[in-house]
């Protein structure tokens, strides 16, 4: 891997769990950088990507919105391999793309609004999903994958995952509605999965403002592992058996209650955003982010100053430990793992130091020291 290792200076907290063998943890990450030279045909950030091994090599896709084109990187040679344009209109066309999961080199998973679309790498489509179609009259809301919750594939299964959107029911409504639904491509059957608000929405009536999605990327072994944005736990459950498990230890943090709907942008700056919890299998770890309130040490106190950390989990859904990241430094949510590491998009808007010539990530590679106490 073409990397240059580095330091960085940051805070870290080092937690235990409240089960009476807890863990105390050691985590001594090292970061390395990789740094891709690009042309003005990439870009240095992107929020839609995948990231995939091709026999034996790490790679990323990434939607390039644009050109309306998928682009290829190879991260082990820190290398642009090729920017693919795609076609809007006939037998290949698709619309705008949310979210990209890469099955194989014939079977490349898109999604758009109202469709899901199959791909192979030089842009022909094989078939498309009508989601629409398919969940018409299930009063389901609208199935939905974005940047926080992530397009992905079952495949011994043959399921796909979304998020569900339920517009028009009032905040009361929601409380209670399915907010996951797979669907079966083989057979297109359409099933809801037994994940809904959690007791803190409940309980404060689901006014945590616009800090509502469900945040999922993939899967640890068989569980699904996903979280809130209003809240610290991270949950679980297996989509087979639908038994599902939640955080034993965690740092017990919630957005509070939104009282005046005016100041709803304020309530989101001045309030946690819990992000999408990312499995390492490698490591048998989970990484959280959060997108914490502003930095009053800065001369601003917008979105562009709220804080960042990673709070970092064990299979079992504990929390090991967290450390604050250096504000103005990375880009949030599109963040990735493969066997090298946790890769932190170097590209925070007001990064000074972020060049439109390259594609730059930190890779966060964990090495623990776990005692059993």
């Amino acid at each position: 891997m073409n990397l240059v290792r580095f330091t960085l200076i940051f805070f870290l907290f080092v937690t235990s769990a409240c089960d009476p063998k807890s863990k105390q943890v050691n985590f001594q990450p090292d970061i390395e950088m990789i740094s891709i030279p690009i042309s003005e045909v990439y870009l240095n950030s992107y929020q839609v990507l995948d990231s995939y091994s091709e026999n034996g090599v790490n790679k990323l896709i990434a939607y390039n919105p644009s050109r309306h084109a998928l682009d290829y990187f190879d991260l082990d040679e820190a290398i642009a391999l090729k920017s693919i344009n795609l076609s809007l209109d006939g037998p290949n066309g698709v619309g705008r793309i949310e979210s990209i999961y890469w099955h194989n080199s014939d079977s490349i998973f898109l999604y758009e609004r109202g469709k899901v679309h199959l791909l192979k790498e030089g842009g022909e489509k094989s078939t498309s999903y009508d989601l629409y179609g398919l969940f018409n009259g299930k009063n389901l809301g609208e199935p939905v994958c974005n940047f926080y919750f992530k397009l992905n594939y079952l495949a011994k299964e043959k399921l796909i995952f979304f998020s569900l959107i339920h517009h028009g029911a009032n905040l009361e409504e929601r409380s209670n509605l399915p907010l996951v639904a797979s669907v079966n491509i083989a057979t297109l059957e359409v099933k809801a999965l037994p994940i809904s608000h959690t007791n803190h929405y409940k309980k404060v009536g689901g006014n945590v403002g616009f800090i509502t999605y469900l945040g999922f990327h993939s899967f640890m072994k068989n569980q699904m592992i996903y979280n809130y944005q209003y809240e610290s736990s991270l949950f679980s459950i297996d989509p087979k058996n639908q038994a599902g498990t939640s955080s034993i230890s965690h740092e017990d943090k919630y957005t509070p209650e939104l009282i005046d709907l005016e100041n709803i942008d304020q309530h989101a700056i001045d309030n946690p955003h819990f992000l999408t919890p990312i499995p390492d299998n490698y490591r048998n770890l989970i990484y959280r982010g959060t997108w914490d309130s502003p930095d009053l040490s800065l001369n601003e106190s917008g979105f562009t100053e709220k804080k960042i950390s990673i709070s970092v989990f064990d299979s079992e859904l504990s929390l090991l430990s967290k450390f604050d990241l250096p504000n103005y430094t990375y880009q949030i949510n599109n963040w990735f793992v493969n066997k090298n590491g946790l890769y932190l998009n170097y590209a925070h808007p007001r990064n000074e130091k972020v060049s439109e010539d390259f594609l730059i990530f930190h890779v966060f590679q964990f090495d623990q020291e776990i005692e059993e106490k």
